[in-house]
């Protein structure tokens, strides 16, 4: 009888994600919409998509600039999962590492004797 009871309930589940599949279609234009709203914000700035390339292929972020960070920090949660889909490791990367950038800025040079 539990075995029974366990295909079912492992039907049910299959079944409901099938459905749950087909509603959401994948690469609808409401998300090329979402996703052409949010790369407006980094491709008002010049260079730095450019920018955010490197930092996320090359691990390369010297040309992270200012303005490149404060589009970064200002971009909706809801736009990261829609530019990186399966990469949710880079909204922290860039984050941090634009906040060590702006927090060095902050800082004075030690004084040289």
């Amino acid at each position: 009888m539990e075995a029974r009871t366990s295909r079912m309930l492992m039907f049910w589940l299959v079944l409901t994600c099938i459905a749950a599949a087909s509603v959401v279609p994948f690469g609808s234009a409401e998300e090329t919409q979402d996703l052409a709203g949010c790369l407006s914000s980094f491709t008002s700035v010049e260079g730095c998509i450019e920018a955010i390339d490197k930092a996320v292929s090359d691990k390369t972020f010297d040309n992270l600039e200012h303005a490149c960070c404060k589009a970064i920090t200002l971009l909706a949660d809801n736009c990261w999962p829609i530019i990186f889909p399966d990469q949710p490791f880079v909204p922290f990367l860039l984050k941090t590492v634009c906040k060590l950038l702006t927090n060095a800025e902050k800082v004075a040079p030690a004084p040289y004797y």
